[in-house]
């Protein structure tokens, strides 16, 4: 939970809110950034100073990891909106989740290494989520986390293009009958 505030505490401070989507990818891509970064980056020279490896990847699947955190985000997202440390908002259609003044503190009062470690994540890897559209962000993250499109179901409800065509190729219902 610790990690879904500091990635909304740096989402704030570039003044966005995010959907479940985004914050699911930036919290799990930060906490891995070197799915992200080149190996031969600045960013990622100063992240591994910063303690982070790239073993931690190595063992299991990134998609199946992915997944499984992402599920763990839709729970602790609720347990954090209970707490009063997050706020869920209506934004262009979508919800939205926003760090609230009391998490704001709390994130404040994280003092270790791993906290510093992941704020510095986070303000490498959220730049580069942000700046994608859903649509581009979506082929990104299967590229990212290495995986086949029929095996991950990166969202749990298609959506309205999708539906459409699946639609459009049912047959008629006057064709059938």
């Amino acid at each position: 939970m610790a990690q879904i505030i500091l990635v909304l505490v740096g989402a704030r401070a570039q003044g966005r809110k995010l959907d479940m989507e985004r914050l699911s990818m930036i919290e799990f891509l930060s906490a891995n950034p070197f799915l992200v970064l080149d190996a031969e980056s600045p960013a990622s020279s100063q992240l591994r100073l910063q303690g982070f490896g790239r073993h931690s990847i190595n063992y299991a699947s990134p998609g199946q990891r992915y997944v499984s955190r992402r599920e763990r985000v839709a729970s602790d997202i609720a347990r954090l909106v209970s707490f009063g440390l997050v706020e869920l908002s209506a934004s262009e259609g979508q919800r939205v989740f926003a760090v609230t003044e009391l998490g704001q503190q709390s994130a404040e009062s994280l003092c270790s290494v791993y906290a510093d470690a992941y704020r510095l994540s986070v303000a490498t890897v959220a730049p580069i989520v942000m700046k994608l559209s859903s649509t581009k962000m979506r082929e990104q993250l299967e590229t990212w986390l290495r995986v086949d499109p029929v095996l991950f179901d990166l969202i749990d409800t298609p959506n309205i293009d999708e539906l459409e065509i699946e639609a459009s190729m049912l047959a008629s219902r006057d064709i059938l009958f």
